[in-house]
């Protein structure tokens, strides 16, 4: 197997970015009672659910303010000029159970959408709340 050492660089100076200090001034992840809690209030939120059209068949939930953009797609232009147009919501980012949704938000904050969230537990720990 052949290593990649330029994409290993690459890679090591992003994770590199996400120190203690960063994280803890900065929290990136958000429960599903108080995404429910955002929105009961009237805060305006936009939930962006990077699943697959396969993993949306399987669990159909989804909220009205929901852009769809699949994890492999987040990174193009117009769906970054998209989230930076939405500078006054808060971005939650969804996919089934939230480990995909931490990368994407680590990403994203990394280019500069500091408003942006990684929802804890995924679409099927919102599913949930809002069943309660």
């Amino acid at each position: 197997m052949a290593v990649d050492w330029k994409e290993v660089e690459n890679l090591k100076g992003f994770f590199s970015f996400f120190t203690s200090q960063y994280l803890s001034k900065r929290p990136c992840r958000v429960k599903a009672h108080t995404l429910v809690e955002w929105i009961k209030k009237g805060e305006k939120v936009t939930l962006v659910d990077i699943r697959t059209p396969e993993e949306k068949a399987l669990i159909g939930f989804t909220y009205k303010d929901t852009l769809d953009i699949p994890m492999n797609q987040i990174f193009e232009r117009e769906n970054i000029e998209k989230l930076a147009s939405l500078s006054d919501h808060k971005i939650v980012v969804a996919c089934r159970v939230g480990l995909r949704s931490l990368v994407v938000t680590a990403f994203l904050r990394r280019v500069g959408l500091e408003n942006v969230y990684s929802l804890e537990g995924g679409i099927v720990a919102f599913a949930q709340e809002v069943k309660c």
